[in-house]
């Protein structure tokens, strides 16, 4: 199988179907509460995808993030084209769980979430990566920069307006 070396960040309009996807619905989903997209836009438009049963998934790795973060992780607006480096590394390690490359995938999510995060994390990351995988959705493989660490670090409570989310 052919793997990317191609180290460049890519924005939104460059991804895959299945990588804009997941990264909509993962924006969207952090972001609830807002206006739009609501619970049930997210819902429909997976389920037009036929991937309907992976946000639950995407729920539950939020919640995770949310309550064993150790880090701040960046995550723009829905339609925002440009991808941060945090948003890379998240689709880095979905794509790994796709190819069953486990410990790839676990030590991505050590960037931000304590090593029992990481580990709760990986069975709604191994959820999601095989509902869109049977869905024809695969992600490639690409070679992402992961994280710049000590820009991201954040105290334990984040205030409102952080510079995380735009």
């Amino acid at each position: 199988m052919y793997q990317s070396t191609d180290t460049r960040t890519l924005d939104l309009p460059a991804l895959s179907a299945g990588e804009r996807l997941f990264i909509w619905g993962f924006r969207a989903k952090a972001r609830s509460g807002t206006a739009v997209p609501t619970a049930a836009d997210i819902q429909q438009v997976y389920d037009h995808f036929r991937v309907g049963d992976a946000v639950l998934s995407l729920e539950a790795i939020i919640e995770i993030f949310a309550c064993t973060a150790h880090t701040a992780i960046e995550v723009h607006c829905p339609t925002c084209p440009k991808m941060s480096e945090s948003e890379h590394g998240i689709l880095h390690a979905i794509a790994a769980a796709q190819e069953e490359r486990i410990d790839i995938a676990r030590e991505q999510f050590e960037s931000w979430l304590l090593p029992v995060g990481a580990d709760w994390a990986l069975a709604p990351v191994r959820g999601l990566a095989t509902i869109f995988r049977m869905a024809g959705l695969i992600l490639p493989d690409r070679q992402f920069r992961t994280p710049n660490v000590e820009r991201t670090m954040a105290m334990k409570s984040w205030f409102v307006g952080s510079p995380t989310l735009h």
